[in-house]
């Protein structure tokens, strides 16, 4: 015997939800559920509650839709009595833990629980309490609706834990520092679609803003190739100067991964927190395990024994950890900046 909270509903009773804040569906995703639904029916309800002699949708829009492609007449639903503030709450903690909505999405429930909430949600803070988050990420989110364009919104990814920003769309902070930087309406547009069409590195994405910003004028196609162009600088320690303009100093190891612009045959300008001193030429770029590192190695680094180099791994990276891989970038000195 069914339980009395799930029924089954006609599904031409049942509404979607005028709340829900996504500004898109998953059109392969929603297909792959309909066909699922096809085979074995609509295993987990969807959670709905009564608007006049209807229901809307609160929990489970895409359950729903597919439901329809699937061609279902009646669905599995829980009924429950909710506030429009409620309904945007639950869909809010539900897709941030989800991972599915973008900043821009989460920005208009914030929007939206803040006007028409604000005995519940007086301030910022009081969302990102109830939801869980930094109130600095609900003052991102809420800035992602003010300074994005409404076309580009569409293009903005959600965010994920692993920072993974899909073919075609671009990561919200990016988007926002567009709308803060360029005034134009369409050249934001241009910018946020020529980003989101190539997968730039972080730097070479501030770069083209900064640029586009303080070249109003030239074209945003131009702008990105001057910054392809642009040699990547490469960043060491005051006394590293004099080794490499001696020729001392022939590799530098790091923790993290290079910039795309770090590989053999490319040319790079040394710096140390300050305009280059050195163009160096990049002659390869290994990865190898800690534990391989030799005298030679140290050497490389700028004139030290392997202990001495050890030591000075520690200060800057922590213990020596002769399992970690590390990336090493050989160069040679082509040349001192003037």
């Amino acid at each position: 015997m069914m339980s009395e909270a799930i029924r089954e509903i006609d599904l031409k009773r049942i509404r979607p939800s005028k709340l829900n804040p996504r500004l898109e569906i998953n059109i392969e995703r929603l297909n792959e559920l309909a066909e699922s639904i096809k085979e074995v029916g609509l295993l987990e309800p969807i959670i709905v509650r009564p608007i006049d002699d209807e229901f809307e949708v609160v929990v489970g829009e895409r359950r729903y839709r597919a439901s329809q492609q699937a061609g279902l007449e009646k669905v599995l639903a829980m009924v429950r009595k909710y506030s429009d503030d409620e309904v945007v709450q639950l869909n809010l903690i539900e897709n941030i833990q989800r991972e599915e909505l973008n900043a821009i999405e989460k920005g208009k429930v914030c929007k939206f629980l803040l006007e028409n909430c604000p005995d519940k949600y007086p301030s910022q803070n009081a969302i990102a309490e109830k939801v869980g988050v930094s109130s600095n990420a609900i003052s991102l989110w809420l800035q992602s609706v003010e300074v994005v364009p409404s076309e580009a919104q569409r293009l903005v990814a959600p965010s994920t834990i692993s920072g993974d920003v899909p073919e075609g769309k671009i990561d919200y902070t990016t988007a926002i520092k567009v709308g803060r930087s360029i005034r134009e309406p369409e050249r934001q547009m241009e910018i946020i679609k020529k980003l989101a069409e190539k997968h730039l590195p972080v730097k070479e994405r501030a770069k083209v803003i900064e640029k586009a910003a303080l070249e109003p004028d030239k074209p945003i196609d131009e702008v990105m190739d001057e910054v392809a162009e642009t040699p990547f600088v490469l960043q060491f320690d005051s006394n590293d100067k004099q080794p490499i303009l001696d020729g001392t100093k022939t590799q530098i190891s790091r923790s993290t991964p290079p910039d795309p612009k770090v590989k053999a045959g490319n040319v790079v300008y040394a710096a140390i927190w300050e305009p280059r001193f050195a163009d160096l030429l990049i002659t390869s770029v290994e990865r190898k395990r800690l534990r391989y590192f030799s005298e030679e190695d140290a050497e490389r680094e700028g004139g030290y024994t392997l202990e001495e180099f050890k030591r000075l791994w520690g200060k800057t990276y922590g213990e020596w950890d002769e399992d970690q891989l590390v990336y090493v970038i050989h160069f040679e000195k082509t040349g001192k900046h003037q």
